[in-house]
């Protein structure tokens, strides 16, 4: 079989979901190895290929059902290759606005160029032409097992969907299901020390983005309303006025509440979206240390830092709980545990989550979560705080790990949210606190990413 062409939009995205579907490896980092090595240099081919991988990831289950209802060849018994063509092709008649003659035409011409036999293109001509001809009157299963038919409906593993049922409504799982496989607005966060966000707002809805409004809730952030453009040819970024960030992450930050001056530890900082934060929060004036496991993440933070005009805080590459005594810091007046978890909450931004976890992890990570929250806590100073936060809606990650850790740590409580974040953020901040404990958003209730966080003070 002759390579699937690199200048073709469709074949890279059928290489790409060949590659995911394999393993299931993490779809942002394929995406974008398989976008580096393609030959596209059309920015509105690069995105078709963004549009139609995430597109049939996020939505796999109910186009799998619809194949299966006009394939006489059960799914099962399909080759990889024939199988994430039909994907790609009745993706592209159901949600976008590409023509299905154009759609069968072009998953024809791939298979053919993959050698694919007559028989072959004709079964895949066929599914896909029937599909098109019923498009207006497409079957869903029987209503008469309601998480079945919100499994398919929505693309959800029915697992997923049972765990989220026993702690909600069947109205509001299914409203959970629907914000979660819609795409997320894009979000930006103001750079203070540069612009305010009511100047940089003003410039923007007269420049470039005239549906630019500002975030409900965090005064950092700015939602690019129907822009469609590459947010980083945005006049401003290149100045450094500016980051993305989801509103849900801001508000994290803003919940650690850092003051200039103070040394302060980022444990999993990654590639550095709430470190730059606390550095413009304390003007640039904190000691910031950066820690990470993986050192191309930190070096993203670096040049973030740099288009920022931030000053660089100090890195650290590997495990945090094991490394951070060779700092030779005694303790630090704040530390914000970002923690490695799950991700249900951020499923619109990343689709294949729903796909890669399993019901083990629930068990496994929280395990991770507390080692991270005991092996950091003997260096917070007294009347210091740590910041607790994951993008997962699972109590086993947020609320028991933290009755857990408060459990065998009598000398921390919690510290209530809502002081802090309302001198911030005011009042409709309110909204996103749950029992004075904890912040808590979702998609389908805020149209933010789903987090959690909570105050933890050393008393």
């Amino acid at each position: 079989m002759s390579k699937l062409p690199k200048s073709n939009p469709r074949a890279v995205a059928l290489k790409i979901l060949l590659r995911w579907d394999k393993g299931k490896p993490l779809l942002d980092e394929v995406l974008s190895q398989t976008l580096t090595k393609s030959a596209l240099p059309d920015e509105r081919d690069r995105a078709l290929v963004g549009e139609l991988v995430n597109g049939i990831v996020r939505n796999l289950y109910y186009l799998d059902f619809l194949i299966s209802r006009f394939s006489s060849t059960p799914l099962d018994e399909m080759d990889l290759e024939v199988k994430n063509a039909l994907r790609l092709g009745a993706y592209q008649i159901l949600y976008t606005n590409i023509p299905a003659g154009i759609a069968i035409a072009e998953t024809l011409k791939l298979l053919l160029r993959r050698g694919r036999g007559a028989w072959i293109r004709g079964f895949v001509n066929g599914v896909l032409s029937s599909l098109a001809k019923n498009k207006e009157h497409l079957p869903l299963p029987d209503k008469a097992n309601p998480l079945f038919f919100l499994s398919i409906k929505y693309s959800f593993p029915e697992w997923l969907i049972l765990r989220w049922f026993q702690r909600m409504t069947l109205d509001e799982l299914e409203a959970l299901l629907e914000a979660s496989n819609k795409r997320p607005p894009l979000v930006i966060r103001v750079n203070s020390l540069k612009v305010s966000r009511e100047h940089f707002l003003e410039y923007l809805r007269a420049e470039e983005v005239p549906l630019a409004e500002p975030c409900p809730y965090s005064p950092f952030g700015i939602i690019l309303k129907d822009f469609r453009g590459k947010v980083t040819e945005l006049k401003g970024f290149s100045f450094g006025w500016f980051s993305v960030q989801d509103s849900a992450s801001q508000l994290t930050t803003l919940l650690l509440d850092p003051k200039p001056g103070e040394k302060i530890l980022d444990a999993c900082a990654g590639v550095g979206g709430k470190t730059s934060f606390i550095a413009e929060l304390t003007a640039n004036k904190a000691q910031i240390w950066a820690f990470d496991l993986y050192s191309h993440r930190l070096e993203k933070l670096k040049e973030i830092f740099e288009r920022l005009g931030l000053k660089e805080p100090k890195i650290m590459v590997g495990d945090v709980v094991e490394k951070i005594k060779d700092l030779g810091i005694k303790s630090f007046d704040k530390i914000l545990i970002d923690a490695p978890c799950t991700g249900t909450g951020v499923i619109r931004k990343h689709p294949d989550i729903k796909w890669a976890r399993s019901e083990k992890d629930f068990d496994e990570i929280p395990k991770r979560q507390l080692r991270l929250l005991e092996g950091l806590s003997p260096y917070i100073k007294k009347g210091g705080i740590i910041v607790y936060a994951t993008c997962s809606l699972e109590p086993e990650e947020n609320e028991k790990v933290i009755e857990s850790f408060l459990e065998k740590h009598r000398e921390f409580k919690i510290d209530p949210p809502l002081p802090v974040l309302k001198k911030y953020c005011g009042e409709n901040i309110k909204e996103l606190i749950s029992e004075d404990l904890y912040l808590k958003t979702f998609p389908h209730k805020h149209n933010l990413d789903g987090f959690f966080a909570v105050r933890l003070k050393r008393v």
